[in-house]
């Protein structure tokens, strides 16, 4: 490579690490997770939902046939969600629209049975039969 080209890599490279120097991002906007065994769950009582959720741990039945899933709460009682699954023609989302309520008993989506629902800071723990559902707030974009 001749000296031309390598002083200009060479700029080309300071000045791209000059544009990210400054960058800053404050400790409660970054989305770290925390190890789900780390994670000290209690009980979340009538817990009113709002916001973004993505699923960071999904254990038992559930984890063979969902790879991803997403809630968005209302706080009003309505809710959407999407889950990434595996069919027979190969991963698919499917998407739901509907209410949630929730009570000492857990979270109920449109009018089902009530699930347990466990709470942490950041974190939501719903279990059925079938396993488990650990899903981590977010920020919407």
């Amino acid at each position: 490579m001749s000296r031309w080209l390598q002083r200009l890599a060479v700029a080309g490279a300071c000045s791209l690490a000059a544009c990210f120097g400054g960058t800053h991002i404050k400790p409660e906007e970054r989305d770290i997770d925390v190890p789900v065994l780390d994670l000290a769950f209690q009980p979340a009582g009538a817990l009113v939902l709002d916001g973004l959720y993505e699923s960071v741990d999904i254990q038992g039945d559930m984890a063979l046939s969902w790879r991803k899933v997403y809630y968005l709460f209302s706080p009003n009682g309505s809710y959407t969600a999407a889950a990434l699954g595996d069919g027979d023609a190969g991963p698919a989302f499917t998407t739901l629209t509907g209410t949630w309520t929730c009570e000492l008993r857990g979270l109920s989506l449109d009018d089902s049975d009530p699930l347990p629902l466990e709470q942490a800071p950041g974190h939501l723990r719903l279990s059925a039969a079938g396993g488990s559902l650990v899903l981590a707030q977010r920020k919407l974009p």
